[in-house]
């Protein structure tokens, strides 16, 4: 994208909202005609880029809730693979499934595919909130304060494919974590929402902007408290110099006091500032190998893959082993290797034994 590009953005969001760009998709794969800069921008919104200047061949992107994927969704990835892709599938570090080398022209068909199995890119790129990131053991990991599976949802629920805030000044990251140090996602979210407990043990959320705690709110208030924060970028991010459009200039330019005074004003409630909280002293479990559920009778395995690109004929042996050891659900870690959620615990260890077999390994 060229610098005089990036300096139009805000023209480009105004001439057309990027979330009703999928019909301009549709007409460039049955038409084929060549995309224009600006629409190739706003097809980012959609997961959608060109991989070379003659636009012979795109790259796909598909986010994941949760980082999670089902066994139906697994075996649908693996025939886009295969039949669209060039059986180039990637399984990121930022949870998402990546696919390359692929036609305009398969476009309808590849997100046909991915609706009929529950998935889509909406809200994959540009000046979005993003899906919310969590752990990848949330919910069968006994180590965490809360489970936030149900609180994640409805934060997805809440941003991606809502207009109101499909045109930031930039992008908005949040996470969302059951435990009081968070998720090891490998970057600082814009906010997170870390579960901690006071000192009469009640559940509460620490408020981190930028890694900056600035308060506690309760579970409940979750989701109001992330959608004034959302609004206060949307209302007051700096839209004129592409530079400081980021969430992050707008913290630095009020400064951390200012933007707390003005979230507490913008919500109605009272976030909480002198609050005494329990130090968590139960480790957190490992991520990888064999490990005991907080689901009676099941475990989880965490697996190393040993190649960022999955062949689909190891992604195919991967689905069948689920089905034959009677698991259901992967995650996506924020190393990009996975974890099995579901396995009986009289099966793991036969489990882990096939999966070292095909690169995805247990005991790395």
């Amino acid at each position: 994208m060229s610098n005089n590009l990036t300096l139009n953005i805000e023209k480009i969001k105004q001439e057309k909202n990027e979330i009703d760009v999928l019909a301009d998709i549709f007409f460039h794969a049955v038409f084929g005609e060549k995309i224009s800069n600006e629409d190739l921008e706003r097809f980012k919104w959609y997961g959608i880029y060109a991989q070379d200047e003659k636009q012979e061949f795109f790259e796909l992107k598909i986010p994941l809730s949760m980082g999670e994927l089902n066994l139906q969704q697994i075996k649908t990835l693996s025939l886009i693979s295969k039949e669209y892709a060039n059986n180039s599938l990637v399984f990121s570090s930022n949870q998402k499934v990546e696919l390359k080398d692929i036609k305009i022209f398969s476009l309808p068909n590849i997100f046909n595919l991915l609706q009929d199995v529950g998935l889509e890119t909406s809200f994959e790129a540009g000046h979005t909130v993003r899906r919310v990131l969590t752990c990848p053991i949330n919910t069968i990991d006994d180590s965490q304060i809360f489970n936030v599976s149900e609180l994640a949802n409805k934060l997805n629920e809440t941003f991606i494919g809502n207009k109101k805030f499909s045109n930031l000044p930039n992008k908005l990251q949040m996470a969302i974590s059951g435990h009081a140090e968070g998720c090891n996602i490998q970057i600082t979210p814009d906010v997170s929402f870390n579960a901690t407990k006071d000192n009469k043990d009640k559940i509460l959320f620490a408020i981190k902007i930028l890694d900056i705690n600035i308060g506690y709110i309760s579970s409940a208030q979750v989701i109001n408290a992330a959608k004034a924060i959302a609004e206060i970028y949307r209302d007051f991010g700096d839209r004129e110099n592409p530079e400081l459009n980021s969430f992050q200039s707008l913290v630095k330019k009020w400064g951390i006091h200012k933007f707390f005074d003005v979230l507490n004003a913008s919500i109605n409630y009272k976030i909480q500032k002198n609050v005494q909280t329990k130090e968590h002293t139960i480790p957190r479990k490992p991520r990888m190998g064999i490990n005991e559920s907080n689901i009676k009778e099941q475990s989880y395995i965490g697996c190393k893959i040993n190649s960022s690109t999955i062949h689909n004929t190891n992604l195919d042996f991967l689905s069948s082993l689920l089905e034959k050891y009677q698991a259901s659900k992967i995650r996506i870690s924020h190393k990009g290797n996975i974890i099995i959620l579901d396995v009986p615990t009289s099966q793991a260890l036969n489990l882990a034994k096939e999966l070292e077999k095909i690169d995805f390994n247990p005991f790395a």
